[in-house]
């Protein structure tokens, strides 16, 4: 079952939302509601649910701070937000960070139903989108798809030379790359760095395999090594116990 989370500053609009939407027919639960952004917040992080249903204006932290701040931590949730007349610019900056639902209130259960239903088969396209692209050997089905969407990342610019946690943080994910190296360590048993090491020496092997004469230059540039060769061999030899120079021979 998906979690749901549920927020919102006025208890009519928790309880009546509660209330009418049967969660199980909808492969749901509702695991948690909140009166403000800053509970909701607390509640994100211990609970990780999988869809937050949030009014968009509340006291203190508003619907799209909290957005804002759980997506640094944990930007595969979706949310479908509730507003008021008038509320709709803050669409522009939810939509950065992919938000495509809005109700607006009061909303019925038909409509809060075709929302879950919407951003649940998001959820699922997403995660059969990395899998797909993910090669068949990994324990990929016990991956957060935060993890698996690094992994995505480096298979697709492994001959990238300037490939790094830092920069799939920054450009790809928008998220504390100091986190993301703790959860991929915690997920994966290996460091972000000796991970990717160990996929480049592997798709150097099957480079070779497949080609047979190739030039180790070459190979170390195609497999983001750059214009360095030695430290490359280096590297390869102290994994495989031989040179490329010599499996290439071989």
């Amino acid at each position: 079952m998906y979690k749901v989370l549920l927020v919102d500053d006025e208890r009519t609009i928790l309880e009546g939302i509660s209330a009418i939407v049967d969660w199980e027919a909808q492969d749901t639960e509702l695991s948690g509601t909140a009166r403000n952004g800053l509970e909701a917040l607390d509640f994100i992080q211990t609970e990780q649910p999988d869809i937050v249903i949030s009014d968009i204006v509340m006291p203190g932290l508003d619907g799209i701070q909290l957005l804002q701040k759980a997506h640094e931590t944990h930007p595969f949730i979706k949310w479908i937000f509730l507003s008021g007349y008038g509320e709709f610019d803050y669409a522009q900056t939810a939509m950065q960070f992919g938000v495509k639902h809005y109700l607006l209130k009061p909303s019925n259960e038909e409509k809060i139903s075709h929302a879950i239903d919407a951003v649940k088969q998001e959820l699922v396209q997403e995660k059969n989108d990395i899998l797909k692209r993910l090669l068949q050997n990994e324990q990929k089905e016990q991956l957060s798809p935060v993890i698996l969407k690094i992994i995505e990342v480096v298979e697709e610019q492994l001959a990238n030379p300037l490939l790094s946690l830092q920069q799939i943080a920054d450009e790809e994910l928008f998220m504390n790359a100091d986190y993301l190296g703790k959860q991929f360590k915690k997920e994966v048993g290996d460091r972000f760095s000796t991970y990717v090491r160990n996929r480049r020496i592997n798709k150097a092997l099957k480079i070779i395999e497949t080609e047979g004469d190739v030039k180790v230059y070459e190979l170390a540039e195609r497999i983001g090594f750059g214009d360095n060769p030695q430290y490359f061999s280096q590297i390869f030899k102290k994994i495989t116990g031989q040179t490329p120079s010599d499996i290439i021979r071989s």
